[in-house]
């Protein structure tokens, strides 16, 4: 029996043999007042006669406790508690679980918890931040082979863990599992941080420390911020949690069913992918012994920890036997970009894509879809990254699949990697040797992510055209489809990011599920902004309404700090933002401009973010002209609200359907309301204009949406208010537009007219003044002041007016149009009696 050291760790197993017959670390740490030994000690015969007591009634507390005292309050010595220990009692970790797993080195730690008096003493001046701290120092310290850490933690000591975690960037990264018994993480409506610091009171039934007991019950927000800062590391990390909560209460405890730690705090709340939930029937200290390898507890425990070592050594894999013509080599990670250390957000994307490759025990393809410049190159890169740490037997491959040529570059680029025997050799198909070389799953577990795969006809298409260049082997390839060198074992998975939803679903076939990536959170998209350009409170309304017009779109938010951060001090946060509210041309030339080079985007797509939807805009003219046509109508209108009924004009339905899909599949458009309208983001259609306008086709889109809205807006008259209501936003958009001809000014002051009389009808006087005002004057300037449709304008204007109460004003317009259809009426009788004379009629 090993010699338990009473404060810091003691290796129960493993003695001097060498590190390489080890594959983890298993580390026992205890709760407040516990005992690196005690804690984990347990007589056969009594444990279960202990758990049968608490569920009576006038169970005496205290008197149990201080039956455990004598088993875990330390001596002098550190002998002195292992010869005080009967011996018969069982300490588990030791005598059980390092013979049952020996391919784990165990270890126990120990610190000063007795924080009060039999349960906190009053001697330790130690808080949990201090607890962290002294766990981390020495677990770098004393634990210094390179196996994975595995933690088995008692109610509080998991936060002492969780702390330690946060604290040491080394431990983080070693650390790949962590087993907690009755932690509370959080407080509950049932229970507060309080709640739990008084129930551990109560055991004890002497005062506690001021400092631990004030973090718990006073600051909770400590606790809280400590399980906050945990679960990202969990998500970044992939570290697997197993929370085994107690089935079992103690009498006298205040909350549901007498437990110490219920069941909504002793949880993480972690998709099913990271986290495990179990109960062990005892209670909070009792679910930590176990006096035979039969107790449900043990086999829990021991289950989860063996579980855990199997999927470790299928993750490194089997190696080949001799012949296979491929040498095992250790697991390679090839992702062309630094992973940034300052991203943020994009848990909820990031949790999908880890629960849904977890789920399939089949080969599994998943595909970030969104607009371009959205982020899901920077989540796949995120992503890889964290499969590297917390699966560093699993090959990661990244392969660039905007084209073919590039394509195989990154094949060969794997062939290198491994590296694979005949790659060199000319007759040789690199493509199918990779293909194969992966398929085979003795040689582990893979995630590849084709970055950029937009164009499907990279991957369906076949180049014949070898131009006599192509090597023997690329020859054979380029007659088979790109896709067809995709290997579809369970041993892997395929992570796609694409700005074309069809593209990406052709891809996945029936292996996988499409992610949409949307604009981030407001609280996110803040977060990105920070890490790049710094700002406090003050700054905070100018930064939560840049992201806002930057409609939370990462690449625009990314941009505009950099421009900034390139400026100062010259440009600040508040001047950039009143820049770009000043006029559309300022934003296109602020969001135009290249940037600070990101060096976490291929070089190939280095492009500002206006620039990156017009390279779509130019993808979906080449090949799909009629959506094309379709997004320059829409982006001449309002962005939002668009009904199908302006779009679709005298198309078919299966024409109009197959014009929008492109837009849909590259989410430059989105529908709204059961697809009877459709959108688009504010910068998208900026974009799109300017794009029109560098290729000398605005003026044409221009002209056509004041006719579309001519034809479509209604008289707006009662029976039309309907249509009238949706079709208003789009109508002064298009009035808006600077026309090219007479006609289409005509056209502009006949729907405003139209729009005039609506408002007017529904009382928004102030709304349809502002119109009727611009009417008169447009059709002033082109028809001359006194024309008849000027006039008729002039008298609607005059009826809006009186509405208001602006009686002079509307008593001069009425004038107006009424003398100058008098003098019209004069001087058309003047020129009858003229024409008869002329004509020698009487």
């Amino acid at each position: 029996m090993a010699i338990i050291h009473r404060h810091g760790l003691t290796k129960l197993s493993g003695g001097d043999a060498s590190d390489d017959q080890f594959s983890l670390n298993i580390i026992f740490v205890h709760g407040l007042r516990g005992h690196p030994r005690g804690t984990w000690e347990a007589t056969p015969g009594r444990t279960s006669e202990r758990r049968r007591d608490t569920t009576k009634k006038h169970r005496n507390v205290k008197s149990w406790f201080q039956r455990r005292g004598a088993a875990s309050h330390p001596t002098s010595t550190e002998q002195a508690h292992a010869s005080s220990s009967s011996l018969s009692s069982v300490f588990w970790p030791e005598q059980y679980l390092a013979l049952d797993i020996p391919q784990a080195r165990v270890w126990t730690y120990g610190y000063n918890a007795d924080v009060i008096g039999g349960l906190f003493q009053a001697n330790n001046q130690n808080s949990i931040s201090q607890h962290g701290r002294d766990l981390s120092v020495r677990l770098e310290r004393e634990i210094d082979n390179n196996q994975p850490i595995a933690f088995v933690v008692h109610s509080l000591g998991g936060i002492i863990v969780k702390d330690a975690i946060h604290r040491s960037e080394s431990i983080c990264g070693r650390t790949k599992l962590i087993a907690f018994l009755g932690t509370p993480h959080r407080g509950s409506a049932y229970a507060s941080w309080g709640q739990i610091a008084s129930n551990m009171a109560l055991l004890a039934l002497q005062d506690s420390n001021k400092k631990v007991l004030e973090a718990l019950e006073v600051n909770s927000e400590v606790l809280d911020n400590i399980h906050e800062e945990f679960k990202t590391i969990v998500f970044k990390g992939g570290i697997k949690i197993h929370s085994f909560q107690e089935a079992r209460g103690v009498s006298g405890m205040k909350g549901l069913d007498e437990k110490v730690v219920d069941d909504f705090s002793s949880k993480l709340d972690l998709p099913r992918t990271l986290e495990t939930v179990e109960s062990i029937d005892a209670n909070h200290m009792q679910m930590a012994r176990y006096s035979s390898k039969d107790d449900q507890g043990y086999r829990a425990v021991c289950g989860v920890l063996r579980s855990f070592i199997q999927q470790e050594l299928e993750d490194q894999g089997i190696a080949p036997a001799n012949g296979a013509g491929v040498s095992s080599p250790n697991a390679f990670f090839m992702v062309p970009f630094p992973r940034d250390n300052m991203f943020v957000g994009r848990e909820d994307v990031i949790a999908e894509i880890s629960e849904k490759r977890a789920a399939s025990c089949n080969h599994t393809r998943l595909a970030l879809v969104g607009l371009g410049g959205i982020g899901k190159s920077q989540i796949a890169i995120e992503y890889a990254y964290r499969v590297q740490q917390a699966e560093p037997h699993t090959t990661v491959a990244w392969i660039h699949a905007s084209n073919r040529t590039r394509f195989e570059q990154g094949y060969r680029e794997v062939a290198d990697s491994i590296p694979l025997p005949g790659r060199e050799d000319p007759k040789v198909d690199v493509l199918q040797l990779v293909c194969a070389w992966l398929s085979e799953r003795k040689h582990g577990r893979w995630l590849m992510i084709l970055d950029n795969a937009d164009d499907d006809a990279v991957f369906f298409g076949r180049d014949e055209d070898t131009a006599g260049t192509a090597q023997m082997g690329d020859i054979t390839s380029r007659r088979r489809s790109l896709e067809s060198f995709l290997p579809q074992t369970p041993n892997g998975t395929i992570l796609i990011t694409s700005r074309n939803k069809v593209a990406a679903a052709n891809l996945l076939g029936t292996h996988g599920s499409i992610v949409q990536v949307e604009p981030m959170e407001e609280e996110d998209a803040l977060a990105l902004l920070k890490t790049r350009v710094p700002f406090d409170e003050s700054g905070e309304a100018d930064a939560k309404a840049l992201v806002q017009a930057l409609e939370r779109i990462p690449l625009a938010v990314t941009q505009a700090a950099a421009y900034i951060k390139t400026r100062a001090p010259m440009t600040t946060m508040s001047g950039y933002l009143k820049l770009f509210r000043e006029s559309e041309a300022n934003q296109v030339r602020l969001l135009g401009k290249k940037g600070l080079q990101d060096l976490r985007r291929d070089h190939s797509i280095r492009h500002p973010v206006i620039t990156t939807w017009q390279i779509s805009f130019t993808q979906i003219q080449r090949t799909e002209q009629p959506a094309a046509d379709l997004l320059a109508l829409m982006s001449m209108f309002d962005r939002q609200g668009i009904p199908a009924s302006l779009l679709r004009q005298n198309a078919s339905q299966l024409d109009f359907e197959d014009a929008l899909a492109p837009l849909l599949s590259f989410s430059l458009v989105r529908a709204e309301m059961g697809e009877q309208s459709f959108g688009m983001h504010r910068l998208v259609q900026l974009s799109m204009r300017t794009w029109l306008e560098a290729e000398k086709l605005l003026s044409r889109w221009v002209k056509q949406s004041i006719g579309v809205l001519a034809a479509a807006f209604p008289s707006g008259d009662y029976k039309t208010w309907a249509d009238c209501q949706v079709l208003l936003p789009h109508a002064t958009e298009a009035s808006g537009h600077v026309a090219g001809d007479e006609e289409d000014v005509l056209k502009q002051a006949e729907i405003s007219l139209r729009a005039e009389w609506y408002l007017l009808l529904r009382g928004e006087y102030k709304a349809a003044e502002k119109v009727g005002r611009m009417c008169v004057e447009v059709r002033g300037k082109a028809l001359g002041p006194e024309h008849p449709d000027t006039l008729t304008s002039v008298s609607q204007l005059g009826s809006v007016l009186e509405r208001q109460g602006k009686y002079e004003e509307a008593e001069a317009m009425h004038r107006r149009a009424a003398s100058a259809s008098l003098a019209r009426c004069w001087r058309g009788r003047a020129s009858t009696k003229r024409l008869k004379r002329c004509t020698g009629e009487h």
